[in-house]
Order: C-alpha cells, then structure tokens, then sequence
C-alpha cells in the first residue's frame, strides 16, 4: 500500500510537468524560446550542448540543473534527439539513468532502489533537430507506473544485477542487457573508474544503467 500511495504522488507531479510542457512546447521552435529565456544557445561560438535541455527545464517550471522545482514538484526532465524512421520517431542515443552502487544494491528492493525512484521520477522529452537555429518537441512521455507489461522486465533485469553482484560473477560481465531490452548496465567514462564487488571484492569497471533506446521510444509512444 505505501508502495501504491508513492507511484501515485509521483504519478501526479509528472502529469503537471507533462501538461506544462504541453501548454508551451507544441509548435514552439525550443531555439527561438531559450533567445526569450534568456539560455545561452552559444559560447565563444560554439554550441552550448545543453541548450534544450536548460530551455525545457525552465519552460516547465523547473529550477535549471536541479531536479526539484521551485514550487515543490520532484521530477526531472530528459532530452533527446529523435530521428524520423520507417514511420516514427526514433531516438538517437541511450539516456543513462544512474550509476551502480554494488553495495547499495545488495540492501535494497526493486521498489526501493536508486534505479527505480530515478526512472519513475523522470519525463522524457524527444525533440527534431531541423537546423541549427530550428527545434522542436515532437513527443514527449514518462514511464506508467501501473503499466507492469512494462515494470516488469524491467525488474527482472534489476534482480538480475543483484544476483550477479550476490554471486560474486560481476566481474565476468562487461555489459548486462542488450539494444533490444528495456535497460542495460554497461561501463561509463574513460574507463579509470572502478567499482568493487561487495562479495568477491575484485574491481570491475564503474558501471551505470541506462534507458535503451526502446525503453525511450515505448515511454514516449505511450503519449501520443
């Protein structure tokens, strides 16, 4: 039951976020709406990479890299590219969820580990790429909390890691998951980072979950 009542608040502030961004963002060409803002698009004539991402924030309410919202809502927004293919819109690239904590794996449950209260706290926001000085929100969406077609495998891959990590075996996997599956675990950055088994303790790269590009496209389908 409390379980229930917290997917049902975060539920909730996600929909007010979705319906801002609805309000402001169809139609809108996101580069002209950061010139309003007051986002910087450009520095020492480079491009600002996180220009979109900085614009959707502010035109839904939110304070700019934070998660938290200056009127309480505790949600957090994610951009990505999305290309037009075979009929719909795909995304470009992974978006990274958080990094894995070996041992705070092995204390927690689905339900209350960091992956789950990221990947239900975040709304995904697909924006074109028309020109450089031309962009706008095709789709948008977040995960249905009730939707267990979809909470399931998603859970399964999670057990999956904290066994690996009970057996001692993480170290003996470079990647868990695959494109076609809802999340995978894989290596980040330049590859000096390390992680230590909590069972075996042998190092094994730092490793961090992400959102496939099927888990984004599937979330986001769901709104349209």
């Amino acid at each position: 039951m409390v379980i229930v009542t917290s997917q049902l608040s975060v539920k909730k502030t996600r929909e007010e976020i979705l319906r801002r961004l609805y309000q402001r963002l169809p139609q809108t060409n996101i580069y002209q709406l950061a010139l309003e803002l007051g986002i910087v698009t450009e520095v020492d004539g480079r491009k600002n990479k996180g220009w979109v991402g900085q614009t959707v924030e502010k035109a839904a309410g939110l304070a700019l890299s934070s998660s938290q919202s200056p009127d309480g809502l505790d949600c957090e927004l994610k951009t990505t590219s999305l290309v037009w293919r075979d009929t719909r819109w795909v995304p470009k690239e992974t978006i990274k969820i958080t990094q894995l904590n070996p041992e705070q794996v092995l204390t927690e449950t689905f339900e209350s580990s960091s992956v789950w209260k990221k990947l239900s706290r975040l709304v995904f926001v697909g924006v074109q790429h028309v020109s450089p000085t031309e962009c706008y929100a095709v789709q948008m969406g977040a995960v249905d909390l009730l939707d267990e077609n979809l909470i399931r495998p998603i859970r399964a891959f999670w057990e999956d890691v904290q066994n690996n990590i009970l057996s001692g075996d993480m170290v003996h996997f470079y990647n868990l998951g695959n494109s076609d599956e809802l999340i995978q675990l894989r290596p980040v950055g330049d590859g000096k980072l390390w992680s230590t088994c909590p069972v075996s303790g042998e190092k094994f790269p730092a490793r961090a979950f992400y959102a496939t590009k099927s888990l984004v496209e599937r979330i986001m389908r769901q709104q349209t």
